[in-house]
């Protein structure tokens, strides 16, 4: 036996003795020494690999790994009084999307994102975000640029069938670049602020390439955020970009909900620059929401002899509300109390939204108002929508939905059928969330 074996074993049989012995009146038993065990080699502990099937599905390595797997689903039926030309057919099976997120220890996020049914262009999100110092975290990649409540606002998680007019077309939706973004004054206060490769994804559709490099900021303050808790989701914000158009046919342009384009883009050269102002408010099952754009594209040199005209102007507005019938909270989204099939019939809620967006020039002239793309006064043509919605939850993975609008185009002559400016319309969706 060796000396270390020995020592051990004196150890332990004093140890036992000890505690055998017994103690003597008024003595206060000393502890007992600990047993040392004898030396082993053990082998490295791997980091416990769990699967979670929860919403959304994720897959988790210890505490350094996290990937969530997302998938969702829609599919619509729409039709229109009279009927309308339609962008799409009557059923159609609207998206397909899936995608990964998740952290690489607590400081690095990422999110990969595809539409499976856009063949030519199927990356949405693409980007990685370093969070290691929350009043400054960085992000870079394929992502939303900072501009629009309602386009930044996942079209899974609005309150209705479609966008708003102005969150469809005057935001500027995804585009590549780098923004720095955080909160500071303990939540109060966020920020985002970046420069993107060119003017987003809405206003460089079809033959318009939009504005080339493009820098966008935006500040939301939520000013009672520690007051009582019905005024904490209260926030108030503004937005703005700023870019440079290439001459030619690139102003903004705008489509009805049946996908008419009610008008034609101009001749344009020059700065576009987007302001916005946004609110929203969700007390309780409430929920109250309402934003407004206004983008001037210049046009320098397009008129007769090279001469400035006015800013072609792209404005709008919505106002829209909510409420859940079934009591469910709205900050942060309706999860239902009672989802169908384990004991309830999942969560109602009723929406209402009345939006405007109108295009034409900035200053009307002492000329008469024109629709050719140089004329000097641009005559102007508005689309005005009344939404009202109803959504149904079924649970935390399903939602139907369906909404009935009223559309008034102003221009008789841009109408998607001449002479005709009011149009009805209903729409159902079938959703699916993973």
């Amino acid at each position: 036996m060796g000396s270390v074996e020995k020592i051990l074993l004196i150890g332990l049989l004093a140890a036992r003795t000890a505690a055998q012995t017994p103690a003597e009146p008024g003595a206060v038993a000393a502890p007992s020494p600990p047993v040392p065990a004898v030396a082993q080699q053990e082998s490295p502990k791997l980091p416990p690999v769990r699967f979670l099937f929860r919403k959304p599905p994720s897959l988790r390595i210890g505490d350094e790994f996290r990937m969530d797997f997302r998938v969702r689903l829609q599919s619509d039926i729409r039709d229109f009084r009279p009927d309308l030309p339609i962008d799409g057919d009557t059923f159609v099976f609207r998206r397909a999307r899936v995608g990964i997120q998740g952290r690489v220890y607590d400081d690095l996020e990422y999110e990969v994102d595809a539409e499976l049914r856009d063949t030519d262009a199927p990356w949405r999100n693409v980007f990685l975000n370093y969070r290691r110092f929350r009043v400054a975290e960085v992000q870079g990649g394929r992502f939303k640029m900072p501009f629009g409540r309602d386009q930044l606002s996942g079209i899974f998680n609005i309150n209705f069938l479609e966008r708003s007019l102005i969150g469809s077309y005057l935001a500027p939706g995804r585009d590549e670049g780098a923004m720095v973004h955080g909160q500071f004054a303990d939540g109060i206060v966020a920020y985002e602020t970046g420069v993107f490769r060119s003017d987003g994804d809405n206003s460089h559709l079809e033959e318009s390439p939009g504005a080339g490099r493009t820098w966008a900021g935006r500040v939301v303050v939520a000013p009672l955020a520690r007051k009582r808790r019905r005024w904490r989701s209260l926030e108030v914000g503004a937005a703005a970009t700023s870019g440079t158009l290439p001459e030619g046919l690139n102003s903004l342009t705008g489509r009805t909900l049946s996908g008419y384009r009610f008008v034609e883009p101009v001749y344009v050269r020059g700065r576009r620059v987007r302001l916005g102002l946004e609110g929203g408010w969700a007390p309780g099952p409430f929920s109250v929401q309402a934003e407004y754009t206004r983008v001037n594209d210049q046009r320098n040199g397009q008129g007769l002899g090279d001469v400035d005209l006015t800013d072609a102007v792209s404005q709008g507005w919505y106002l829209s509300g909510t409420w859940a019938l079934t009591g469910e909270r709205k900050a942060g989204g309706i999860e239902p109390r009672r989802p169908l099939f384990q004991g309830g019939i999942g969560a109602v809620e009723l929406g209402a939204r009345i939006e405007a967006m109108r295009f034409g020039s900035g200053v009307e002239g002492d000329e008469p108002p024109f629709a050719n793309p140089r004329a000097a006064n641009l005559l102007e043509n508005r689309d005005r929508i009344l939404t009202l919605g109803v959504n149904w939850y079924l649970n935390l993975f399903g939602r139907v939905s369906f909404n009935a609008t009223r559309e008034d185009i102003k221009d008789p002559a841009r109408s998607p059928v001449l002479d005709r400016t009011r149009f009805w319309g209903a729409a159902l969706r079938l959703q699916f969330v993973l």
